[in-house]
């Protein structure tokens, strides 16, 4: 009976007294009992405020590697058990399939329940909105080595993959990548579209600005021109050069990145001459 408590109380978040209950009432069936205590979780769809907060996970597994976020509602959920749960069984399980993204992971089952429902079965037991909001797989050649970041936990997660076996420059360089934020490789890779669009941005916040001046605020956001953090009289690039090695690519996930970009509004302007009011579309 203790054995199939502990169990009931990990997979549905039940208390000790509720298992113990449902599985005398069903006597002592297990499935009964989880059924009759998962049919008790509500889960409030209609719920409005913005999940973006939680986690951001990582896993490696030989030559691929899965980066993704799940999102809840309040910073509380990094210290909740059954969140922490979630976001740890995700990795565990969906490193080791043909899993690509948010949509065919929801799909995807995990013991007896697909990831959506799992995710809808923690969002009933915690009283949050819960998400797989990003999922992103990246494979690599044999002779390439990986190399990641996790910051305080989850805030930020980082992926590099070096053309070389190096796992100490590969896990610097990722550190690096966490830290430093680069949008770009090097300044070899941005395309002029690309930089057409940076110039617009950064004269809409600086007046007209020379080539010159773009140039410096185009290194200032590639990885092959920043200064090295650990060894900070080199830049990356010439790191790099020492090693003879090179960059293949790079991942980073922070957490809530890009929800304030996608929180659009809809105006919905009255012919009657009231307030404009704004709608959120989620």
């Amino acid at each position: 009976m203790t054995e199939l408590i502990k169990q009931l109380r990990a997979e549905t978040g039940a208390g000790m007294m509720e298992c113990k209950k449902a599985l005398v009432e069903h006597q002592g069936n297990y499935q009964e009992a989880k059924k009759a205590l998962l049919n008790q979780v509500e889960f409030k769809s209609n719920n409005q405020r913005i999940a973006s907060k939680g986690l951001c996970g990582i896993r490696i597994l030989r030559d691929e590697a899965i980066l993704y976020e799940v999102n809840a509602e309040t910073d509380f959920v990094v210290k909740n058990e059954h969140f922490i749960q979630l976001v740890k069984l995700l990795g565990d399980s969906l490193i080791d399939t043909d899993v690509t993204n948010p949509k065919s992971a929801q799909q995807y089952t995990i013991g007896e329940m697909t990831v959506s429902q799992r995710i809808a079965l923690t969002s009933g037991i915690i009283g949050e909105q819960v998400s797989l909001r990003r999922f992103y797989r990246v494979s690599k050649s044999k002779h390439h080595t990986f190399g990641s970041y996790i910051h305080q936990g989850g805030k930020v997660v980082t992926l590099l993959i070096l053309d070389q076996d190096n796992p100490s420059l590969a896990q610097d360089l990722a550190f690096q990548v966490a830290a430093n934020s680069p949008t770009y490789l090097s300044l070899g890779n941005i395309d002029e579209n690309t930089k057409n669009y940076e110039r617009f941005m950064l004269e809409k916040s600086n007046g007209v600005v020379d080539d010159t001046s773009l140039i410096k605020h185009l290194k200032s956001l590639t990885l092959y021109d920043q200064p090295s953090i650990k060894h900070p009289e080199y830049t990356i690039e010439q790191l790099l050069n020492q090693n003879h090695a090179h960059v293949v690519d790079f991942f980073r996930f922070e957490l809530g990145q890009g929800i304030e970009n996608k929180l659009n509004c809809r105006l919905d302007i009255p012919c009657d001459g009231s307030k404009i009011t704004v709608t959120p579309i989620f």
